[in-house]
């Protein structure tokens, strides 16, 4: 019994340290029963933000494209492994934040930790929804907080 549980504690570890970039997790989960994947490229959206205001405007011309992955109508078995996967992206990326409020979590991570910012990667989860965006370009720190500030305003809607 001890081995066995010795090799589980082993597996865990090796899988847990293994780490996986957001596009292979992405990859990993897009083609899963029930997932949706979009892919937005920088022409679309700059057709999406021409409303916008020009602070805004200005931190999305960084952006050179934006991913979706949406586990929302997915099996909670699906769902648990993807979110626990996304817990071990803190061995790769520069965790920000980490929200837990009224029973959804929100985890904020970075590609780079200086300037220019790679990658804003968002993870949530509730009840019922599952995803990841993930947000690519090359950003300095004002264009970070722009674009976070206009991410956070729209996931308030």
């Amino acid at each position: 019994m001890k081995k066995i549980l010795a090799l589980l504690v082993l597996v865990f570890t090796c899988q847990m340290a293994f780490c996986q970039t957001y596009n292979e997790l992405i990859n990993k989960y897009k083609d899963k029963t029930n997932a949706e994947y979009k892919e937005m490229s920088k022409q679309m959206l700059a057709e999406a933000m021409e409303d916008l205001e020009p602070e805004i405007k200005t931190a999305m011309k960084s952006i050179d494209k934006m991913k979706i992955l949406e586990l929302d109508n997915c099996n909670q078995t699906v769902k648990k492994e993807f979110w626990t996967q996304v817990a071990a992206l803190e061995n790769k990326y520069t965790k920000l934040d980490e929200e837990n409020e009224n029973g959804e979590t929100v985890i904020i991570f970075t590609d780079g930790e200086e300037e220019p910012i790679k990658a804003i990667i968002m993870a949530s989860k509730n009840a019922k929804e599952c995803g990841l965006i993930v947000i690519e370009g090359n950003m300095s720190t004002g264009d970070f907080f722009s674009v976070m500030v206009f991410f956070i305003a729209l996931g308030a809607q």
